[in-house]
């Protein structure tokens, strides 16, 4: 955010204009997401998907310091299913499952008493901890390198990479052709090889379980500590057919239970990626609630099964995440939607 930008939201708080903006959007949900907490300098790599504890902190303080309430998401789709969301309710989400849900976010949650959910995979809990996708991403990123050329690691591999320039491409080429090499349990292995290459330590990049998902007794630790344990599919994909999303959510849903005790109810779309069928197939399947990676906050008379979220991020400014949470960015995308539409399509709706 410029500095141009926070000033104009700092004088608009002064003058009251969050407060306004809380009371006008306050009855529409409020669905925060985070991902995992940074035991490094991943913030800086992926502050989308890590945040430091001193950050989550100030927006957890921001969230008392305006008053609103923070429910736990079953009561909280019971009441915006019923029109009963009436000052901005709000509830704390986290995808995948990190085991710095555990040491980190938890301690923050507990220090303000918030209720929050996970959801999470679970293929991962017969293989490796480790997200392969995100410490290869990290390395590439990390590396500086404007090239790779890998050898041995295995046929479908080998070769030369470009990465200046191409780095999201260099990126998703390694993962689509790691996911054709190995299988999940094996797909580890390449992860060495493939960081000697950059030039960088493996050991010291995965050292204290950095890009390490929640083991089977840390999702128990977790549900006993209050914590909403739910569904994300087992493979953190969602296929385009029922029969394979019925396999994806009965698999996770088997493995939350085994865990928990609990009957998951409500699913988050992994990667936020879904079609117009997936809610039908996933209400079939007994699931009640779905929160996607749509921005915004949710109007009465909303999908359920399609619910908006914030993705917050490290490098989100706090003035700007109060903005987010009292409605005030919400007000303004309706105002650019409202200015980008054509006059003569307003008015046909007018009418």
């Amino acid at each position: 955010m410029t500095a141009v930008r926070a000033f104009v939201l700092q004088l608009a708080r002064s003058l009251g204009a969050f407060a306004v903006a809380k009371f006008i959007t306050r009855k529409q949900l409020r669905i925060l997401c985070y991902h995992g907490f940074s035991l490094g300098d991943e913030y800086q790599v992926a502050p989308g998907m890590f945040m430091r504890a001193a950050t989550f902190d100030r927006r957890m303080a921001i969230l008392r310091k305006r008053r609103i309430r923070v429910l736990p998401l079953d009561e909280a789709v019971r009441k915006f299913e019923a029109g009963q969301i009436r000052n901005g309710e709000t509830v704390l989400t986290f995808d995948d499952g990190w085991a710095s849900n555990l040491t980190i976010g938890l301690p923050i949650l507990e220090k303000y008493n918030y209720p929050a959910c996970v959801y999470v995979t679970t293929e991962h809990l017969a293989a490796s901890t480790e997200v392969f996708n995100v410490v290869l991403s990290y390395l590439v990123r990390r590396s500086g390198r404007s090239s790779v050329t890998l050898v041995g690691v295995h046929p479908i591999m080998d070769g030369r990479y470009e990465i200046l320039g191409k780095t999201d491409e260099t990126i998703v080429a390694l993962i689509i052709a790691a996911e054709k090499a190995f299988p999940i349990a094996e797909r580890q292995t390449a992860l060495r090889p493939i960081a000697l290459a950059l030039g960088m330590d493996l050991d010291h990049v995965l050292a204290n379980g950095r890009f390490r998902l929640l083991e089977a007794a840390e999702i128990k630790e977790l549900s006993n500590c209050g914590v909403d344990i739910q569904l994300h599919t087992h493979t953190h994909r969602l296929p385009d057919d029922r029969d394979s999303t019925a396999w994806e959510i009965e698999q996770n849903r088997g493995a939350v239970m085994r865990i928990t005790g609990v009957m998951p109810r409500h699913f988050c779309y992994p990667s936020g990626e879904y079609t117009e069928r997936h809610p039908q197939w996933l209400r079939q399947l007994g699931v009640v609630s779905g929160t996607t990676c749509d921005p915004g906050l949710n109007a009465p008379g909303g999908s359920v099964m399609l619910l908006k979220r914030f993705l917050d991020s490290d490098d989100f400014n706090d003035i700007a995440f109060e903005a987010e949470v009292c409605g005030l960015r919400e007000l303004a995308r309706r105002a650019r939607h409202w200015i980008r539409t054509p006059f003569v399509r307003r008015a046909g709706r007018v009418s």
